[in-house]
């Protein structure tokens, strides 16, 4: 067997079925097999898609187990010499999964790759190929282009020879060797939602070159299960969606240590009064009540409050799954 294809289902039923269908409809240069993990959906989607591809392997977890822990089931039970990680909410347009594998097999010093993502109407989406862009994007500060400076010296860009080679593959498709996670580890179970993929990168990087080939490209659509997001205000005050920060945090915890975290909690404790001050001072101004207007200050405050309820948790990095409960995203 070539290629187990791990896909997570989660209420996504005409999303995941529209994905598998693509993946018979071009996938012929490999050997492989389709394995679904289902996140406890309840939407009836093992007899229909079943009902349809009878040949497929699907496995229950029995509750929201979120992505690492769907995806390491789905390796666990996998029987292929390469995992390909594929979100519900892509479809392929060609045979890029053979076109990947047989660049792998060529090249023993590069551990997995990926693709281009492409938007519904097929236009590139943003691909940062390093990983400073993130990381930057942790941190706050008022608007100014000397604040963004100093993080671009503070944090810089990371440069490669070889023009394939990324600092991180979007999990959306992400293909990687069986002897590599062998060697790497399996997902990081402590995460729910968001920066698995990042932090489970970073070790497979530590194993061998990570690659994005740029004439390999699929459709990722928007939103997937998670339609609320698109919802979200992100303003410059406040630009944090709860559960993706918290996972956020708890990777730089992992991967850079208690400095680094402690310096981005530091961070927003002390932008609380920045923020409120800046608009306050505006509102007088412009001849407003002083304290008018603050929603977003609130809700930026509240946020940090949240994240800190974990402060101890994470500082030890003790085995803990950091998920959020809906009601708490503020």
């Amino acid at each position: 067997m070539d290629v187990s294809i791990i896909i997570i289902h989660y209420k996504t039923l005409k999303l995941t079925t529209d994905c598998i269908r693509s993946i018979y409809a071009h996938t012929k240069g490999v050997s492989f097999e389709i394995i679904v993990v289902d996140n406890d959906s309840q939407d009836g989607a093992k007899g229909i898609i079943q009902q349809e591809f009878n040949e497929i392997q699907w496995l229950d977890m029995g509750y929201n187990a979120g992505f690492s822990r769907a995806n390491n089931k789905g390796m666990r039970a996998a029987k292929g010499r390469y995992y390909l990680l594929l979100n519900s909410d892509t479809e392929l347009l060609d045979d890029i999964i053979s076109r990947c594998v047989q660049r792998l097999d060529t090249q023993p010093d590069t551990a997995a790759c990926g693709g281009i993502q492409l938007f519904s109407d097929k236009t590139p989406r943003p691909f940062f190929r390093s990983l400073a862009v993130f990381k930057r994007s942790l941190y706050v500060h008022p608007p100014g282009r000397i604040f963004e400076k100093l993080l671009e010296k503070f944090i810089p860009e990371t440069h490669y020879n070889d023009p394939d080679q990324v600092d991180w593959i979007p999990a959306a498709f992400l293909l990687v060797k069986r002897e590599v996670v062998e060697k790497a580890g399996y997902m990081d179970e402590d995460f729910f939602l968001y920066g698995e993929d990042v932090e489970w990168n970073c070790r497979l990087g530590r194993v061998g070159k990570l690659k994005v080939f740029e004439d390999c490209g699929y459709i990722h659509h928007e939103w997937g299960s998670n339609p609320k997001r698109k919802d979200v205000l992100i303003t410059i005050v406040n630009k944090f969606y709860p559960q993706i920060q918290l996972s956020n945090l708890v990777w730089v915890r992992k991967e850079f240590g208690i400095g680094r975290y402690l310096g981005l909690m530091l961070n927003y404790y002390l932008m609380i009064p920045v923020y409120f001050g800046w608009k306050i001072a505006l509102n007088i101004s412009k001849f407003r009540n002083p304290f008018g207007q603050l929603e977003q200050q609130k809700d930026f405050t509240r946020k940090v409050w949240l994240f800190s309820t974990y402060f101890w948790k994470i500082i030890r990095n003790k085995p803990y799954f950091y998920k959020l409960d809906p009601k708490s995203h503020v």
